[in-house]
């Protein structure tokens, strides 16, 4: 009677294992679905371009806000020549937290991205397309920086239409950890003001595994953040900012 009760305890188990095997299947397959559109074959070459222009915009914004200290355009920032903008002026600190610096590679990708988007000229014999770049957004994430469109579009083929509107994509470029140097290099700095703690760039360069490079400019100086472990166009991705 035991061994008929045991046997049928097994089966018991071996049926809950299978029935959970298939919900979590078809929960992980859902869940995929759902962070991943379908797109009709007939619309694909343009959501393939749509995204295709949203990295090339993107990786655009991250070269020109790296070589500008986490600006998209310098205005009344203290800076030199309007390009490189001052972390530190004496005890006085001035660094972009980490949401301006998303709103301004959010600013790029709304100034820019119609420059590659060319209005769909190249879809008009085979597509009528109607669209409206309504919101961009940015998050800078650890080892990447995601680049999201809010961005609606209405095509036409023959007789049928159809709608498209999230776009996104990944960019792994490590912004995250060239903010984090330079308010590392500026906390050093501000402790000892009055010289550069060499050894100290040293070892934050062997912490994150960059280089960071000094050029002395008139009574300033400019740091720029080299890592080789993100590259845009085979570039090591480059972080600059200066202290007077």
């Amino acid at each position: 009677m035991n061994k008929k009760r045991a046997q049928v305890t097994i089966f018991v188990i071996i049926a809950i294992l299978i029935i959970a095997g298939i919900v979590g299947f078809f929960y992980v397959k859902n869940k995929t679905s759902l962070l991943t559109p379908t797109i009709s074959k007939d619309v694909q070459p343009v959501y393939n371009f749509v995204q295709d222009c949203l990295k090339e915009t993107g990786e655009n914004a991250l070269i020109r806000i790296g070589e500008q200290g986490g600006y998209f355009l310098i205005f009344d920032e203290p800076s030199i020549e309007g390009r490189i903008p001052y972390y530190l002026q004496g005890t006085q600190e001035s660094i972009p937290s980490q949401q301006e610096i998303e709103q301004n590679l959010a600013g790029f990708v709304r100034e820019e991205l119609g420059f590659c988007i060319l209005n769909f000229k190249d879809f008009k014999e085979d597509y009528k397309i109607s669209h409206e770049l309504k919101i961009s957004e940015v998050e800078i994430l650890e080892n990447k920086v995601r680049f999201s469109l809010d961005y609606p579009l209405t095509i036409t083929k023959g007789e049928t239409t159809y709608q498209l509107k999230d776009f996104s994509v990944d960019i792994l470029i490590r912004a995250d950890k060239s903010i984090k140097i330079s308010r590392e290099v500026i906390a050093e700095q501000k402790l000892h003001p009055e010289s550069i703690c060499l050894s100290c760039l040293y070892d934050l360069g062997e912490k994150y595994r960059v280089h960071i490079d000094m050029l002395d400019y008139g009574n300033s100086t400019i740091f720029t953040i080299i890592d080789d472990n993100s590259k845009i166009n085979n570039a090591s991705y480059e972080w600059s900012f200066a202290i007077k």
